[in-house]
């Protein structure tokens, strides 16, 4: 999900939310947390890729997706994570923050162009995660 980057050992068995996000739905990201932007890129995908097992996560590991890692300003969150995967045609991820820049919570930080996507979010092992809704 991480493509491998230098931060994601700091998610290791930490929380992961994910949702679906449909084709009629407003597609601007919003932070998540207030504070700092750490780091943000896109990583490269597949379009249309399918598993031939059923196995939770495939997508958020294989399609295009916007990587935004955020120092929160609440010392019990520290640093998480923000995903936004595009599916199928939605491939289009911009960014619309940069390193270094302080973000309010609900502040827009990207966008997706075109349908369907889906997010996550990640945080440490240990912090306490609660009021999302049941799967």
């Amino acid at each position: 999900m991480l493509a491998h980057d230098g931060l994601a050992e700091h998610f290791i068995g930490g929380t992961i939310y994910q949702a679906f996000l449909s084709a009629l739905s407003n597609h601007r990201w919003h932070s998540p947390v207030s504070g700092n932007i750490v780091k943000a890129y896109v990583h490269d995908g597949t379009y249309y890729s399918e598993p031939l097992f059923e196995d939770f996560g495939y997508i958020t590991a294989t399609a295009t997706r916007a990587i935004i890692f955020i120092e929160a300003d609440n010392t019990a969150i520290g640093l998480m994570a923000a995903l936004a995967v595009g599916m199928g045609e939605a491939s289009t991820c911009e960014i619309t923050v940069e390193k270094t820049q302080h973000v309010e919570k609900g502040e827009q930080i990207g966008t997706f162009h075109f349908g369907g996507s889906t997010h996550c979010v990640l945080f440490r092992k240990g912090v306490n995660v609660q009021g999302f809704p049941k799967p």
